[in-house]
Parts: structure tokens; C-alpha cells; sequence
């Protein structure tokens, strides 16, 4: 007799050792992934079904059971089908009693190498008749508290905590980690990933309170699900956390359950609320469900984007560093086993967030970095930033920090006092019109770092990246290569730029990829080269920020630098990828523009960056000016004359026409001509002739209305500062404004009392209305300034 079965990677290594148990019969086990990666050992396997007595199948994704659905539907197979999977629809492909499906399903759910060699049994002896014991599905933990010194696992949080205090009596008083990880791993013994990190962060005298959980609630299984022993376990009785970091090991947001689902925005939300209440920083570090240890090692471009990243995002977790990936075993076995050195940063990274919330505030160091955008002319480019201030922002986060008791000195009164001091004192790198002598001579030196200083740190990064470094730059601190000059040295030492305000330390960002203050072009090649690493000051300037400094934490301002945009894999970074070296083991703060995510996102992959989004700029109606706010007038006077004064319409066609190229607005008109559309300025005037006058009226009213609603922006915004007077009102109205497809809508409500529908204003903007005399852009202009009147009577009455 044989059984032959065709798993999901998960289920594949409890059925493989489950095959050696078995000696009544012939199991034999193929991993559907292993199949989809070799398609003659499918197409062997596929005749192989033949001769199957029973075929075990448990769904997945991968393409090839398109291909075994056909063959288990061939009604001259004589197997029975047991056909199990997460959607119930693959249950129908079976051809056996649904209780037998029932019992399979619980044997697989529960799991454990002792309940699944009891299927296999259970199926020989029920579907075929085979003489063999078997026992009932064995109830195991669906959740408990673990750890890998202990000899069992606990159901009560207290139970354990005085087991901890007993066996680690030292750590009592310690700041504490929560852990949550998978029960897979635990009942298919494979805790290796948890216990090296359970053992590196109780080495960094950390105390640690770790469990597993079954990650979905299903009230008919009995298991309660993540969120519920997050509540039990790191929330004690009056609602206070237990813990003070939580490492969530789960990819499934924490308030899943079988009737919602696992992927809806709603269940996201229950998550958020949950580790709104525990109010610590929440990490979710990447395990690769696909690749090997030595695949991630090799590849750039990789991993589990929507599962392993993506989906905990949405939760709001931070820092996605890898720390596991597969290792092959024999036959089709995986296993997830630990990255060393990523468990390792993972853990100092949990301590320093701990360390800074921790650390009294008077005694905190913060180094804040502004963007600097070279080939550029220097004093444009210092601190820009998309959509905001960065300037005048870091200057208000001083303040503030200053007012809530960190120890700041000489905080200018304004960006343009920041500014000024940064050129005064040349505080950034040498480029173009700046030497570095000069900068060494005028102050903007924060320090000098020497090369056996620098060695230290160059020696900790892994060979290749010291060897793409000195590739590109000379060997350290920086030589002349291939005709490009060092950078930023000064009596051989490395220059760090820098403005220090007390406990602060203010710094442009260090150049990314050139030398000198060349600009002849060959520099510039280097500079934009997305494979060159950064010069040695590069990695000098943030090692120091976090060696020599001590920042507690580092403050990006403003969209965007270049720190995340450096070398390396584009997410789950190794030690060898740039933006992975330049952030160290720091907590790191961005300031980012909300209406950018893309690149937002990138940040906080690439360099671990925890984004407070900004507000966006004030915007207001771009209105008409000028020579246009006379064209309006003249078409409004030639739609008006139209009905009441037809004699004045060919003098008033030559006025538009006048106006239309006296402003160069003809260049922006375009009108269908022999099956084309051109510009009205490239037809001749015998041509514009030959033209209906009414339909060049029509596209100009379009085009008026199409700027005067336009938002454009109105000044930069400053973080921290909320609009005020006439800028607030702009603000929310030109959120509101957007609310035309809502059934209650302020715009909408306005066009009803002044006699119109919405849709059909929106709809065609250039249509002329007669009895207002405007056109329905014009309209739509003037129920947006009533809109902005009522917002301001809102605000004025104190609401």
C-alpha cells in the first residue's frame, strides 16, 4: 500500500518525519515547492499518482496545482483523494467522506510529529481497511510562554515570571522584552531563530518574556490568537506593560481572527489600538519563507516583500532587519534557522531604543542631520527639503527639546539665523567655492578624526565593503585614485562638519560621492553611480555621530537625503550594505513628507527610519491675473452678447484673439483641425477663419477654469507650527473640497443652495451658464470661495 503526498513547504518536514515512523506501509512526501522549482521531478511525481492508493494533498499557491487539480480529476484514477488547504473550496476535490476530511484537517491543524504519523494510520485503516493502530488527535498548547531553559511551557504569565525570577534572580529589575512568535515553530521544533535571540538580548542584560501563539483566533478550534495574549501576557492587571520593547515574530496583524480574516484594514486597526496601550517601540524583523541563508547572502534584489515586510507596516512596526532565512536539509527538508550577525543587531537596536527612552532628558544627545544636495549651488541647496522648511524646523525642534528640559545652548531664533551660521562658519563639505582648510580655519569643523580612530571603526565592516570603499576611494582616509583627489582631510585627518548647540549636534549631510570641490565632471560621474560607495568622511561623519558623540538618537529633516539611497540590497540588508553601516545601531527619527510614501517607505527599509509625517503646505486657488483676467472678461462679454447684443460679436472675437496672443495663452489652446489636434498659435489666421469662433470660446473657458482651480502652493511648511488665520482655513478646505464623491459634502451642499449639481459643474467646466453669465468653472471658483468663508466661521466661533 502506498500513501503519496503533495504538501505546502509548512507541512512538508512533520509528514517527512512521519514517513521514517511509518514501516506497515509506503509514505512517501514531496514539497509542492520543491516540485515547482524542478519540473521533471514533477512530471515523475505526476505518474507516480497512478499508482498512489491514497493521495494526501495540502494546497497552496504555487502554479503547479493547476496542473495536479487536472490529474486528480482524470475519473480513471483509482486513489483516494484527501485534498486539505486554507480555502475550503480545495476540500471539494476530494472523494471521501467529509468526516474523514474533518478528523485529517484537525490532525494537521494541531499538529506534532506524533499526531501527524497518527493521520497517516488514521487514513490507511479508514479509507482502505488496512490492519494498523492509530490514536486520536492529541491535544497540545495552542499558546504558551516559553523558554529554551525551561522544561515546560507555561499557560499563566505569573506562573512564569516566578519561575524567571527564580532561575534568574540577577535580572530582577531589568528592563524586559516581550517576544511573540509562531506555535508552528515551536510544536515543529524549530526555535532556533527565538532562542538565539532570547539568549543575545538576556546577554545584554535584558530580562525576556517570550510565547508562542497560534496567530489566528477561531472560537471552534479554541485558540485565542495574537491580540488576546498580548492582553494577557505584556499588559498587566491595572492595563500597564509589563514590557518595555516588543519583538513581534507574526506576520498576521495581531487582531486576525477566521471570521475577519487577515488581511482587512479593519483588523489592522484592532492591532494598532492594541500596541497603542502597550505604548513601546514595536519591531518586526524579516524571516524569509522562500530563500535560503546563502540566496539573501548573494542576491540584491530579494525576499518576501508582501508578507514578511508590507503586511506588519501596516501595524506600524518598525525596523524590518532580517534575522532568518531557510536551510536545506535532506530530501525536500527546510528548516528556518538564524542569521548570526543580524540576531546580534537586531538585539542592540531593541537595548538602544530602551537606552533612550530610559535615559533622562537632560542628559540625551541628538544629532540632527539636514539634507544637502550637491551639483547644485551650495548655499540653494543646504537643508532643502521637500515641502517643508527643514531650517526653520530643526531651529522649532530645538526649542521645543529645549522647553521640555534637554540641555541646549545657543539655539538660533530662526532658519535664516541657522543658515547664516552654517555658511559663516563654512559647517559643511568642501565643494566648488569651499576649501577644506577653510572650513577648519572659519570653525565648521565639529572635530577631527584620526586615521587610527577611523581604523577602528573601517575594521568592522565586513571585507567587501572595505574593498568597494578603497576601489572607489583610496585606502583610508581617503588617497588619490584614479585622478580623483581625497575628500574632507586635514593633516591627514578626517574632517567631521558640524554645528554643536550643548547636547546637540547639528550636521549637513557629508558629500555622497565626490571629491574635492572639483566639479569638471568626472566627479560627478562618481556622484551619481548608484554602485559607488560612499567616501570614507561619508562613514567617518556617522560613526562618529554614534561612536564619538553618543547620540541616544539621529534626526533626519526633511524629504529626502541620501543615507537610504546607498549600495546594498533594496530590503532586508545585510552588514555589508551602506545604509545598514551609516545608521549602526542608532535610533533613527525622520521628519518626511506624508504625501510621499514610495520613498518613505524606502527610509524606513533601507536605513531603519521611523517616519513623523509632516503636514502638507498650505494650498489656495491659483486664480486669474493680469492679461487673463481680461480674457475671462472679454469671452464672458461675447457669451453675454450672444443673445442680448449679436452685432458686437465680430469685434469682440478680435478682441479674444488679441488677448489670446498678447499673453501667449493661443499657445495653450488646443483645437481639432483636419482630424488633429494643434495649437491655436501654429494655424494661420486664414485657417483660425475657417474655424467655428464658438468652439475656440469653449476651450478657453476650459483652460481658464482649469487654472483657476488649481491648487498651488502657498509658502513652505514648518514642523510644529500649525496654520494659522487664513492659511488654516486654506488648509482644511482644500482637504474638503475633495469630497465630492461623499454623500455629505460641503461643496456639494453649497452648488445645491446656489442652484446647481456638483457632477455636472465638475463634468464639463467650460460650459458657458447664461444665467449667471460665467462659465461652470467660474462657478466652481466662487462656491470654493463661499466653502473657504464657511471654514472660517467654523474656526472664528471657536470650534
Amino acid at each position: 500500500m502506498k500513501i503519496l503526498s503533495i504538501t505546502w513547504q509548512s507541512y512538508f518536514n512533520m509528514l517527512y518525519r512521519a514517513s521514517k515512523n511509518i514501516k506497515e506501509f509506503e509514505l512517501k512526501v514531496y514539497s509542492s515547492r520543491a516540485l515547482q522549482n524542478d519540473p521533471d521531478r514533477l512530471s515523475t511525481v505526476m505518474d507516480e499518482i497512478e499508482s498512489a492508493d491514497i493521495l494526501f494533498l495540502y494546497r497552496s499557491n504555487e502554479p503547479i496545482w493547476d496542473e495536479i487539480d487536472r490529474k486528480i480529476k482524470d475519473p480513471s484514477l483509482k486513489a483516494k483523494i484527501v485534498c486539505l488547504g486554507h480555502d475550503p473550496s480545495y476540500w471539494r476535490l476530494s472523494n471521501v467522506e467529509p468526516e474523514v476530511l474533518s478528523t485529517a484537517y484537525r490532525y494537521m491543524v494541531i499538529n506534532g510529529e506524533k499526531n501527524i504519523t497518527n493521520m497517516c494510520r488514521f487514513l490507511a485503516k479508514r479509507l482502505l481497511g488496512f490492519n494498523i493502530y492509530y490514536e486520536d488527535p492529541e491535544e497540545l498548547p495552542w499558546e504558551g510562554l516559553y523558554h529554551p531553559e525551561a522544561d515546560r511551557i507555561f499557560k499563566d504569565i505569573n506562573e512564569y515570571l516566578r519561575w524567571y525570577e527564580s532561575n534568574f534572580p540577577l535580572r530582577k529589575g531589568l528592563p524586559t522584552v516581550g517576544i511573540l512568535f509562531s506555535r508552528h515553530y515551536w510544536i515543529n521544533g524549530n526555535t532556533e531563530v527565538e532562542d538565539m535571540l532570547i539568549g543575545e538580548l538576556e546577554r545584554l542584560n535584558l530580562r525576556v518574556i517570550s510565547g508562542f501563539a497560534y496567530s489566528v483566533k477561531d472560537t471552534a478550534l479554541g485558540t485565542k490568537g495574537s491580540g488576546e495574549v498580548i492582553e494577557e501576557w505584556f499588559l498587566d492587571g491595572s492595563g500597564r506593560s509589563r514590557i518595555d520593547a516588543f519583538i513581534k515574530l507574526i506576520s498576521f496583524f495581531l487582531g486576525t481572527s477566521r471570521e475577519k480574516g487577515y488581511n482587512k484594514s479593519e483588523t489592522a486597526v484592532e492591532g494598532v489600538e492594541l500596541l497603542k496601550r502597550l505604548n513601546i517601540p514595536c519591531f518586526c524583523p524579516i524571516s524569509s519563507y522562500y530563500k535560503t541563508i546563502s540566496e539573501w547572502e548573494e542576491q540584491e534584489l530579494n525576499m518576501d516583500i508582501g508578507w514578511s515586510v508590507s503586511l506588519p507596516e501596516f501595524e506600524g512596526t518598525i525596523e524590518p532587519i532580517i534575522i532568518s532565512a531557510q536551510l536545506n536539509g535532506e530530501a525536500d527538508e527546510r528548516k528556518k534557522m538564524p542569521i548570526e550577525d543580524r540576531v546580534k543587531k537586531l538585539a542592540l537596536r531593541v537595548k538602544r531604543w530602551i537606552k533612550l527612552r530610559d535615559r533622562p532628558i537632560q542628559d540625551r544627545r541628538i544629532s540632527i542631520v539636514l539634507h544637502n544636495n550637491p551639483c547644485a549651488s551650495v548655499e540653494a541647496t543646504v537643508g532643502v527639503a521637500a515641502h517643508l522648511d527643514s531650517l526653520e524646523s530643526a531651529v522649532e525642534i530645538m526649542k521645543r527639546m529645549k522647553d521640555e528640559g534637554y540641555k541646549i545652548e545657543d539655539v538660533p531664533e530662526s532658519g535664516k539665523e541657522l543658515i547664516e551660521k552654517i555658511m559663516e562658519r563654512k559647517a559643511l563639505s568642501e565643494f566648488r567655492w569651499t576649501t577644506v582648510e577653510e572650513i577648519v580655519q572659519k570653525g565648521g569643523a565639529i572635530d577631527l578624526v584620526s586615521l587610527q580612530e577611523y581604523l577602528t571603526w573601517f575594521s568592522e565592516l565586513p571585507f567587501k565593503a572595505q574593498k568597494r570603499m578603497i576601489d572607489a576611494w583610496g585606502e583610508p582616509p581617503g588617497r588619490y585614485k584614479d585622478g580623483v583627489p581625497p575628500s574632507m582631510l586635514y593633516d591627514d585627518k578626517i574632517v567631521i562638519t558640524g554645528l554643536r548647540f550643548g547636547n546637540v549636534s547639528l550636521h549637513v549631510q557629508p558629500k555622497r560621492g565626490c571629491a574635492g570641490p572639483r566639479c569638471d565632471g568626472k566627479v560627478c560621474k562618481i556622484l551619481h553611480d548608484p554602485d559607488i560607495p560612499p567616501p570614507h568622511q561619508y562613514i567617518a561623519t556617522y560613526r562618529w555621530i554614534t561612536r564619538k558623540f553618543k547620540a541616544d538618537a539621529i534626526l533626519h529633516v526633511g524629504t529626502h537625503g541620501n543615507l537610504e539611497f546607498l549600495p546594498g540590497k533594496g530590503v532586508a540588508l545585510s552588514s555589508g550594505c551602506f545604509p545598514d553601516i551609516g545608521i549602526d545601531t542608532i535610533p533613527h527619527l525622520y521628519i518626511y513628507n506624508a504625501d510621499n510614501p514610495p520613498e518613505g517607505t524606502i527610509a524606513k527599509r533601507r536605513s531603519l527610519a521611523v517616519l513623523v509625517d509632516h503636514m502638507q503646505t498650505a494650498l489656495t486657488e491659483s486664480a486669474l491675473y493680469g492679461r487673463l483676467e481680461e480674457l475671462e472678461e472679454l469671452v464672458g462679454q461675447y457669451e453675454m452678447c450672444k443673445q442680448k447684443d449679436p452685432s458686437r460679436l465680430h469685434a469682440l472675437s478680435h478682441m479674444i484673439m488679441d488677448a489670446l496672443k498678447d499673453s501667449a495663452f493661443d499657445k495653450e489652446i488646443r483645437i481639432r483641425w483636419k482630424g488633429r489636434y494643434m495649437r491655436l498659435s501654429d494655424l494661420s489666421q486664414d485657417e483660425v477663419h475657417e474655424i467655428p469662433f464658438n468652439l475656440i470660446v469653449e476651450e478657453v473657458h476650459g483652460r481658464l477654469s482649469l487654472i483657476r482651480n488649481t491648487q498651488i502652493q502657498d509658502g513652505m511648511h514648518v514642523f510644529g507650527r500649525i496654520p494659522e488665520g487664513e492659511r488654516r482655513a486654506e488648509l482644511i478646505y482644500s482637504i474638503m473640497r475633495y469630497d465630492s464623491e461623499k454623500e455629505v459634502s460641503l461643496r456639494k451642499e453649497i452648488a445645491r443652495l446656489l442652484g446647481y449639481r456638483l457632477e455636472d459643474l465638475l463634468k464639463d467646466q467650460k460650459r458657458w451658464d447664461a444665467s449667471s453669465g460665467k462659465s461652470y468653472g467660474a462657478i466652481l471658483e466662487f462656491i470654493d470661495r463661499i466653502g473657504k468663508e464657511v471654514i472660517k466661521e467654523v474656526i472664528n466661533a471657536g470650534y
